[in-house]
């Protein structure tokens, strides 16, 4: 089984996007291969709309990211 390590990296007040408002992100580490994927997983665009962008992991590492997120936030 694959173990990840995940760190909630970053939260930006502006992004690259200029619809963003605000972005945060997850720097997910494969354990295994070493291989970092850096994720946007949640974002506020100008109209307060709240996007998910965790909808294209696999389930197990959205699992990991909320845990991560959840710790981070509290």
């Amino acid at each position: 089984m694959t173990n990840y390590e995940i760190e909630i990296n970053e939260i930006l007040k502006n992004d690259l996007d200029k619809n963003m408002k605000v972005g945060i992100w997850a720097k997910i580490k494969n354990m295994n291969t070493g291989e970092i994927m850096n994720k946007r997983i949640w974002w506020k665009d100008h109209n307060g709309i709240i996007h998910d962008g965790t909808i294209d992991l696999p389930i197990k590492l959205r699992y990991l990211v909320d845990n991560a997120w959840y710790e981070y936030s509290h």
